[in-house]
């Protein structure tokens, strides 16, 4: 939500207000820059002392002692007032306090967008997107849990990323940054809700009434401008529940987008697309074929521009920035999106149930065998909003956000996060609710019932044949993570010969495969 460049051991002077540009604070050479959407707002004051930058999204019909985007002088009761509504605020937010013994930065239910924070000889660098970084990033700074649990396919969310020298403020966490160094404190574990038992009388048209009313409340937060809203409609029971609610609430208005996976399932695609479309009523609809921007073909941004692509950005990266980029051109800034709505067929364990420890792939190398056993150490608390959602957005939103777009993520609202944590296990399996609610409005049992599964394995199978394992061929022995023992380059050369014997070989191995060819890449670029 902000990008900032503080040198802390030359603090000094007032932070003003600039609008030169898309608008900044600034201090001297200072700078912290909000994103610049019309869903978010920039807000400060001070109390003489220490100033306070907010940046946040925008809350319909809620009073704020925040009113202006230049630090506005207060004394220090309403200034007190001021932190206390940045902690109480609903939505997605991040604020910055610079006082004369350096800066503290947190979030309140952050985490839709990250803010990733570098600190090297009392300067502090921050931005949403990896590669802004890139000064600080370096093939020997890598991070080996963090490379443990991408290469196993068992990410985590919390502080650390893939490098040494760069932490992620996760959502409700504290920062302090001053010029002896950088601290980062996680806040104490969200609760979470078991399944319960309906309330006697309650049916499903009235549990899936309520999911209704829960998620327009959800959107009436907000001061959305419908025309210039977009919603993700793959197909999928989470985005098209989403999506079905937001044209109701706005008939004719809201544009409908997806990524089209082409491939033997690609016509039930369209079809099931077009049947809610036409039922619910949205706007002209925005699609890409992804076919025509397979990931990691020559030429597309992941190999064209591999300094600005983070190996943790969208896998179908390419296809997706093509989205992006005509969603912008037809004036949309703000995309409401899917992720989180797992958890409303998810079954909780009282206990948190047992530690999972991952199996490594064949090619991974004795370092990462060795680590296996801290996958889950040093990772954040329990989160508000669920993990699993909190990795995806960051994979998702940085490339959303290069393109101006902000993202609305509904599941990972702490109201219905709660809601579907509640839900009873019968309602849980299958997603039923999703399932019951296209049901409910009136949906084709083609939509409601699909007979092929809709995704891009195809696509990614395609890509790790004709384009991973020729750049892994290419390379050879002469990898990062082969030389810091990560990987063993016999068994991961055995692997690259199979998948590089067709599209249905690659299958078994094209996650990985892809994972190790993007981090390269990234490395490379440095």
């Amino acid at each position: 939500m902000l990008t900032c460049t503080v040198d802390l051991r030359t603090a000094s002077g007032p932070w003003q207000w600039c609008e030169q540009g898309e608008g900044c604070w600034v201090r001297g050479e200072d700078r912290i820059r909000p994103l610049a959407n019309l869903a978010l707002e920039a807000r400060a004051v001070t109390d003489g002392t220490t100033t306070l930058m907010v940046v946040r999204e925008r809350a319909a019909g809620r009073a704020s002692l925040l009113r202006s985007m230049a630090p506005v002088r207060v004394d220090a009761a309403v200034y007190a007032r001021a932190i206390e509504e940045c902690r109480q605020w609903p939505l997605q937010s991040v604020w910055v306090e610079a006082g004369p013994d350096g800066l503290r930065l947190e979030t309140g239910l952050g985490g839709v967008c990250p803010l990733y924070l570098a600190y090297e000889n009392g300067r502090l660098a921050g931005s949403w997107q990896l590669m802004d970084l890139s000064a600080h990033q370096a093939p020997g700074r890598l991070d080996e849990k963090e490379v443990m649990r991408l290469v196993t396919g068992h990410p985590r969310y919390g502080h650390d990323t893939l490098f040494t020298s760069i932490k992620r403020l996760s959502e409700r966490s504290s920062a302090y940054a001053d010029a002896e160094g950088l601290r980062l404190v996680y806040p104490a574990a969200a609760e979470h809700a078991q399944s319960s038992a309906l309330v006697e009388g309650t049916d499903g048209p009235a549990l899936v009434g309520a999911f209704e009313a829960l998620v327009d409340h959800i959107y009436a937060r907000r001061p959305l401008t419908a025309a210039q809203t977009a919603a993700q409609l793959s197909g999928g029971k989470d985005s098209t529940n989403l999506a079905v609610s937001l044209a109701l609430a706005h008939p004719g208005l809201i544009t409908p987008c997806a990524l089209l996976i082409g491939g033997e399932a690609g016509p039930q695609q369209i079809a099931r697309r077009r049947m809610v479309i036409d039922h619910t009523g949205f706007a002209p609809d925005i699609t890409v074929p992804a076919t025509d921007h397979p990931p990691l073909a020559p030429g597309g941004l992941r190999r064209a521009c591999p300094e600005a692509i983070s190996p943790l950005d969208e896998p179908h990266l390419e296809a997706a920035d093509a989205l992006a980029q005509a969603l912008m051109a037809r004036g949309i800034t703000t995309v409401v999106a899917g992720f989180g709505g797992d958890e409303v067929a998810r079954v909780r364990r009282p206990d948190g149930g047992p530690v999972r420890t991952p199996e490594a792939p064949a090619w991974c190398g004795e370092r990462v065998r060795d680590l296996l056993g801290e996958v889950n150490t040093g990772i954040s608390p329990a989160t508000v909003a669920p993990e699993t959602a909190l990795v995806a957005l960051e994979v998702a939103t940085p490339l959303l956000a290069r393109r101006g777009l902000w993202t609305l993520a509904p599941f990972t609202d702490p109201d219905l996060v709660r809601f579907g944590q509640r839900l009873p296990l019968e309602w849980k399996r299958d997603k039923k609710l999703l399932t019951e609610r296209f049901a409910a409005r009136g949906l084709p049992d083609a939509v409601v019932h699909p007979v092929m599964r809709e995704n891009f394995g195809h696509l990614m199978n395609r890509a790790v044949h004709e384009y991973s394992s020729g750049l892994l061929r290419g390379w050879g022995k002469d990898l990062h993570l082969v030389e810091q023992g990560f990987l063993d380059a016999a068994v991961l050369s055995e692997t690259v010969e199979r998948a590089a014997l067709g599209p249905d070989e690659a299958a078994p191995y094209r996650t990985g495969l892809f994972l190790i060819t993007a981090v390269e890449l990234a490395l490379r670029a440095l």
